[in-house]
């Protein structure tokens, strides 16, 4: 048998394996990279100003346990970032999503007693940002109160409602901290409280915090 042969055999059998162990790695490659942890990369995240005729609200829910003493607050401000009207509110004893929803329900409340008719509400919580745009079921324990909300959003002007980073939903997170040392109820707030006073100057002068997202 010729020598050149069995040569070209052999080179074509190593060909061979070595293109089959290369489509193993790159299968086990793709399969890992599907379904491992999702890719993240650095972002800077903070607050936005609302489009030219909207005003911004950003709400939040605090609690101190799940369920613990809870508290929500939240601020109604314009493309500016000047203060509109701002609240605060010691729930009590709730869980962390019904904290979250008590500060949706009361910034739209006091939004809509403000006058304001186009609306861009913030929330950092995905679960209740759920509720209110795809909907609860009548059994869920915050039905109730997922109502309440849908009876103001129904209302005759438009609420545009996104989810987003608590970095760009920190001066509510504030009011939401600042709510644990008032008396129990709700605080109707027409000026800022100096205790968040770095907090919404560093929204208007725009600054950002990284984060680490998924793609």
């Amino acid at each position: 048998m010729d020598g050149s042969n069995n040569n070209l055999k052999c080179r074509d059998r190593v060909r061979f394996v070595l293109d089959l162990a290369n489509e193993v790695a790159l299968a086990h490659t793709t399969v890992a990279a599907n379904s491992g942890p999702a890719a993240r990369v650095g972002r800077l995240i903070g607050w936005v100003p609302p489009g030219e005729g909207w005003v911004k609200l950003n709400t939040d829910g605090a609690s101190r346990g799940n369920p613990g003493v809870a508290t929500a607050g939240g601020v109604l401000r314009d493309k500016d970032g000047n203060w509109q009207r701002g609240f605060a509110v010691n729930i009590g004893v709730c869980s962390a999503p019904l904290a979250e929803l008590w500060g949706v329900y009361y910034g739209l409340f006091i939004a809509w007693e403000s006058g304001a008719r186009r609306v861009e509400l913030e929330v950092d919580s995905e679960m209740v940002v759920g509720f209110l745009t795809q909907g609860i079921g009548d059994s869920h324990p915050l039905s109730f109160l997922a109502r309440l909300c849908y009876g103001f959003i129904s209302k005759d002007w438009i609420v545009r409602i996104k989810h987003v980073y608590r970095e760009a939903n920190r001066l509510a997170d504030g009011l939401a901290n600042y709510a644990f040392s008032l008396p129990l109820g709700f605080h109707s707030l027409a000026d800022r409280p100096a205790v968040v006073d770095s907090l919404a100057l560093e929204d208007v002068n725009g600054t950002t915090v990284l984060r680490h997202v998924r793609l």
